[in-house]
């Protein structure tokens, strides 16, 4: 017990800090989201809608040359500390505004800092636990994330009806605040090296580790394309549900609560992988299940194999982000890191943007069914190519061997 004790995440001090002062904020933009969305569908039409989604989707994007280069060159309690008062502002900012325009605007200031946050976070969590506890990190960090997230989606509601948006927006201004006063508090520090910051552009560096790794080089771009076509049913699933199924509000949201139920256990069963192998394994799983339960969902008939669909969907998205986030991170210089992360995170957020286009061609084209079949028949190809490439690239090497392989 004793050793179990010594080698747990639990038993770092920062760690005690960190992964729940994230799951907080994470319950708080869950709250902030739902509470924009009923500000901005009051007296606008699904074109606002849009228009919010992409103010949280394109910061991400816009900040990649940018956000990686401020991660890896500077303290990351400085970092940190100011990224997250920018959240702070932005979120006060939004619960004294109320026309579209400037809340538009204040969105993409709030995902400004979280470009900045989220890989700084993201590098400073291997420094706090060791690179043999990456893994485990990773997977309970997303795991209470999921759980943080299903509470703040519960909450969202009840506290709009209770206070307001105004007060709902307040909540979330307050959970970044929290993360602020974890950033000071935080002891581990990690500072860049001299030089590390002039090896280059932001996202290009962040490229040039991805594409120079022999495994990141096969995973990362198929889950680019794997997000074009998981992704586009996230457009079509509630005309599925209610339309096609002929379900109400209540069930479509219940299928969205299994998909988070089955997103947390996911990510705490990739915790449990060890090594690289077994993480480019688990990617490589995930995105079969999150494939062949698309087509399940597509051609479901009743609510059972809906919400068993769902509920694998869940399970497959959990243990694909967060055994790739593993993966990336170890395999990953540390100089490099804040560069990798922003590089992936923006890249991934574009092929979304792209993903929500594409969906709502294809459910005008092949309707709802037609499409969670078809994309789910795609990302079932594309795991069976994607697993078969990672066997290739492994075979006969040893762990030990492909860590080496990166640095």
């Amino acid at each position: 017990m004793k050793q179990i004790l010594q080698t747990s995440i639990w038993s770092h001090r920062d760690i005690r800090l960190v992964l729940p002062a994230r799951a907080l904020s994470f319950a708080g933009d869950s709250i902030a989201l739902i509470a924009l969305m009923l500000r901005v569908s009051e007296g606008h039409g699904p074109a606002a809608i849009t228009a919010l989604l992409l103010a949280f989707a394109v910061p991400t994007v816009a900040m990649i040359p940018f956000a990686g280069r401020i991660v890896d060159g500077f303290d990351s309690r400085k970092v940190l500390v100011w990224s997250g008062l920018l959240q702070v502002v932005a979120g006060v900012g939004l619960a004294l505004v109320h026309d579209l325009v400037h809340t538009l605007a204040l969105v993409c200031v709030l995902q400004v800092g979280q470009a900045v946050a989220g890989p700084a976070w993201g590098a400073l969590i291997p420094r706090i636990v060791g690179e043999d506890l990456v893994g485990p990190a990773t997977g309970t960090s997303q795991a209470l994330i999921g759980v943080a997230m299903l509470a703040g989606s519960a909450a969202g509601g009840v506290l709009v009806g209770w206070a307001g948006t105004r007060g709902a927006l307040l909540v979330d201004a307050g959970t970044f605040l929290v993360l602020v006063l974890v950033a000071q508090l935080v002891q581990t520090r990690r500072r860049p090296e001299p030089g590390s910051a002039d090896e280059g552009g932001g996202v290009s560096a962040g490229l040039r580790a991805i594409f120079g790794d022999d495994l990141l080089r096969v995973l990362v771009p198929a889950i680019w394309l794997f997000v074009v076509a998981g992704e586009a049913v996230n457009v079509v699933e509630v005309f599925l549900i209610t339309g096609e199924l002929g379900l109400g509000p209540s069930l479509y949201g219940a299928a969205g609560a299994a998909t988070g139920a089955g997103a947390i256990l996911g990510a705490w069963y990739s915790g449990r992988l060890n090594g690289d192998r077994s993480r480019a394994a688990g990617v490589v799983v995930g995105m079969a299940a999150i494939g062949g339960s698309s087509v399940l969902m597509g051609l479901a008939g009743n609510l059972v194999t809906l919400m068993i669909g769902a509920t694998a969907i869940g399970v497959g998205s959990g243990l694909l982000n967060a055994a790739a986030s593993a993966l990336v991170v170890t395999r990953s210089a540390e100089t490099v890191r804040g560069r990798v992360i922003a590089a992936l995170n923006g890249t991934v957020r574009s092929f979304s943007i792209l993903a929500m286009l594409l969906g709502g061609l294809a459910g005008a084209v092949l309707g709802p069914r037609g499409t969670f079949v078809t994309c789910g028949l795609a990302c079932a190809a594309a795991a069976a190519v994607v697993g078969a490439l990672v066997a290739r690239s492994t075979a006969g090497t040893k762990d030990s061997e492909l860590e080496a392989v990166s640095h």
